[in-house]
């Protein structure tokens, strides 16, 4: 971290040189300020090349603001020969200097200083060396600039050293790994109404600071979305991610959060922000689309996802029937681009809107490249990238005048002995060009960068640092402002397998540098928790295995307009299944490698609130009872949950007796064949609540797991059992009846129904720690009820916060 706050502190000298420097440039002549000597040729076998910097100034912040003979100096190389001549061997760029406070930076461009940054070395004081590589086998020969900047220093006491070498080209490339640098914010989840679950998140936050993330809940189910501000100046700004705000069902056939008979999708969704106002609108359209396997539902909005604008039918028109895995990404404002693939034969699909995402072009095929694992689009040229689980990226020449892709062309990226396609193969495109696919091969997380299109890459490079993690998976990825700035998330364990032992959290690394042959990787844990208690699936729907798919199949990042991280998951560890949660980095790098500022929250976003007024530890939405066609009932239902509450009475003697209350929202006509359960866990590790937070951090799956029960049989005779429950490797839950409550009843004076249990009962049950005793912290408290009466109806709850034997 000194490294780093000191280049930090450095930004105001900079500035000040800047303006020292914009006061004396008249003063210089006309001709260029180049290094000494001004530049020579590099063969593949020939001796290094030396130089010395020439310029006497100081202050350059970055190349935009550099000034020849002033506070940068260029050294122009010629690379001989034909690039199949440098097969095997890279060129290294290094400079040195004497005084550690000092701060150079080096970039290598093609062509010219105005042409594109094929490497650069910027790391910050206390060093005094930059160093950097190119493989001209890929970028080719001919002309290289080498541009020393200036940042901090002393150039008439310590005036920088170049050499340029041709040196060997090992087997891989190496890195820097640097813990730490990067603070996340506590980690926030998202609810919906009449859903326990809602995963596999997409998120994109626009250039305003609009995030958005939505989540499946499955076919025909459909998806949430929700929306938090990360506007800066903004009065709601929410910079800790603790606000989100519930907009609606997207791809619902009702369009109303009260009244729902499910969705023409929720089995995969995608988002996108246009990457400009629209002539009608000062928010960037946010596109949607949701998966049914016969179609793709597509919708847009233009007023922050308050209300959407649907595809006339529903679907997306011009396609092929019976699709799979789709992503979308914009171009500019307007044009937006779709991948898919078929199911039979697996072949990818392309199809062009220009209208934001309303309306759609014909298909066009991309091949058959494997599983879909994103879509980017180049910014500058409108160039598509679809990524593909056999390891190649199609890439697609768009029609300058249309934006309809005029054709595909597909080339190999990577291949891994372990495959590279767990489950994703991902792309992205930064801002300048630069093409970035990363992956996992079950164990590892691995990065690679492409300069001309995809057509040649660079040698892959391990993003993760072994000493943290031993297996990471489903890699997200984004793009920073930056030449060679690159965010990537995964889940990662500490276990040495993907099996039912492994604890997985969320993981971020930030390089500055990626092109670079020995790029640097800030590593930093993100989740403030275990995520997941269990193996992970990477077999999609299709073939699970009986795997966990709890987590589903992958989430994503962004970057907001501080440079901040924005990550949104999927997590089930004090859940029955898995949902979206969310984190945003709040301290260190951003996204340009400098610093996030002092983060403020806005002066009008809502204060924390507890998550009951009567000490409830579950709570649960009025009025959202689903039957078996996945019908919201608005009505009061005494299968309706509204909250549970966990309480206990010590005698004498120290024995303890635990109670359940769950709150329904009718007793009126209470069904037969009816069931009532609370669910909790003892000996659970990490049990405790964080202030503030609508969630326990325990693990129930590493715990000890129990259920009360009331029910009623078909004559409406009610009964009072308890039971022992276990989570199963394939994620579901088996329950088993252990015997009869202590106490019961229902109370329809407050809609209340109890269940009482000495807690020695539980205690011959006890596989992982002692009996409850008072200061026992009992987690994974929730609840669940189902009639069999009459239409099937249930409710289900989240997990709550935890609760102390007092």
């Amino acid at each position: 971290m000194g490294c780093l706050a000191f280049r930090a502190e450095s930004r105001a000298a900079a500035s000040l040189m800047a303006a020292f420097v914009s006061a004396v440039i008249f003063l210089l002549p006309t001709s260029s300020y180049a290094s000494n000597p001004q530049g020579a040729t590099l063969t593949p076998s020939g001796t290094p090349l030396t130089y010395a910097g020439t310029a006497l100034g100081t202050g350059c912040a970055d190349e935009s603001t550099a000034i020849e003979g002033v506070n940068a100096d260029t050294y122009v190389l010629t690379v001989s020969g034909k690039p199949s001549d440098w097969k095997g061997r890279l060129i290294k760029f290094s400079i040195d200097w004497s005084i550690a406070a000092n701060d150079y930076d080096l970039y290598v461009h093609s062509g010219s200083n105005a042409g594109p940054v094929v490497s650069s070395s910027t790391g910050g004081a206390p060093e005094t060396d930059e160093t950097c590589y190119i493989d001209p086998s890929v970028t080719g020969t001919g002309t290289y600039t080498v541009h020393a900047i200036y940042f901090v220093t002393t150039p008439s006491t310590d005036q920088y050293h170049g050499t340029i070498s041709s040196v060997l080209k090992p087997a891989g490339r190496s890195a820097i790994y640097n813990r730490g640098g990067i603070t996340f914010s506590t980690n926030h989840t998202v609810s919906a109404p009449a859903t326990v679950s809602d995963g596999e998140p997409s998120s994109r936050t626009d250039f305003l600071g609009n995030h958005y993330v939505s989540g499946i809940r499955g076919v025909p189910a459909g998806c949430d979305l929700w929306w938090f501000d990360l506007r800066r100046n903004s009065p709601t700004f929410d910079p800790n991610m603790r606000n989100g705000l519930y907009r609606c069902q997207p791809d619902s056939f009702t369009g109303q959060n009260l009244f729902a008979v499910g969705a023409d999708g929720g089995g995969d969704v995608d988002l996108a922000v246009g990457f400009s106002n629209t002539t009608s609108s000062s928010v960037p359209t946010l596109a949607f689309v949701s998966l049914l396997a016969a179609n793709i539902s597509a919708s847009t909005s233009s007023d922050v996802g308050n209300s959407f604008q649907k595809n006339p039918l529903g679907n997306i028109t011009g396609g092929i029937p019976v699709d799979d895995r789709q992503w979308i990404e914009f171009k500019g404002s307007k044009d937006v681009y779709l991948a898919y693939r078929t199911l039979e034969p697996a072949v990818c699909m392309v199809q062009h809107s220009s209208d934001g995402g309303f309306t759609w072009g014909p298909a066009i095929s991309a091949g058959q490249i494997g599983q879909i694992g994103g879509i980017s689009v180049d910014q500058n040229d409108g160039t598509v990238y679809v990524a593909g689980g056999n390891g190649v990226v199609a890439v697609g020449t768009p029609d300058p005048m249309t934006g309809e892709i005029l054709s595909f062309s597909t080339y190999p990226v990577a291949s891994d002995p372990n495959g590279v396609a767990h489950i994703f193969f991902v792309v992205r495109c930064a801002p300048n060009g630069t093409l970035y696919a990363a992956y996992s091969n079950d164990t590892d997380i691995f990065l690679e960068s492409s300069t001309d299109k995809a057509q040649h890459w660079s040698l892959p490079v391990r993003v993760n640092n072994h000493a943290d993690t031993k297996v990471n998976v489903f890699p997200a990825l984004n793009c920073g402002p930056t030449a060679g700035s690159v965010g990537i998330a995964w889940y990662g364990t500490t276990n040495a397998a993907n099996n039912d032992s492994a604890n997985w959290n969320v993981y971020y690394a930030f390089s500055g540098n990626a092109t670079s042959f020995v790029p640097t990787f800030n590593q930093v844990k993100a989740s403030d928790h275990i995520i997941h208690a269990s193996n992970i699936s990477e077999g999609g729907l299709s073939v699970t295995g009986g795997a966990n798919r709890n987590l589903l199949d992958y989430f994503q990042l962004s970057f907001d307009p501080q440079g901040a991280a924005v990550i949104d998951y999927t997590d089930d560890h004090n859940d029955f299944t898995g949902n979206v949660f969310v984190t945003r980095a709040v301290k260190g790098l951003n996204s340009s490698g400098g610093y996030l500022t002092q983060q403020q929250e806005g002066s009008q976003l809502p204060t924390a609130q507890p998550i009951s007024n009567d000490g409830s530890q579950v709570v649960d939405a009025p009025y959202d009872v689903t039957d078996a066609l996945l019908v919201l009932i608005p009505t009061a239902d005494p299968i309706d949950i509204l909250s549970i509450r966990y309480s206990d009475t010590i005698d004498a003697l120290g024995s303890v007796t635990l109670s359940a209350a769950m709150k329904v929202s009718s007793m009126a006509n209470i069904p037969p064949l009816s069931t009532w359960k609370m669910y909790f866990a003892a000996n659970a590790p990490s049990p405790g609540t964080r202030n503030g937070l609508n969630y326990s951090d325990g693990l129930p799956d590493r715990g000890d797991q129990f259920y009360l029960a009331a029910q009623t049989d078909s004559q409406g005779v009610k009964t009072y059992t308890w039971g022992t429950a276990v989570r199963n490797s394939d994620g579901s839950m088996t329950y088993t009846q252990q015997g009869t409550a202590d106490g019961g009843s229902f109370d329809p004076t407050s809609n209340t129904i109890t269940v009482s249990l000495a807690a020695s009962k539980l205690t011959p049950f006890m596989t992982h720690g002692g009996a409850i005793v008072k200061g026992s912290t009992l987690c994974g408290l929730r609840g669940s009820a189902f009639t069999e009466s009459g239409i099937a109806r249930s409710d289900d709850t989240r997990g709550g916060v935890s609760f102390t034997v007092k």
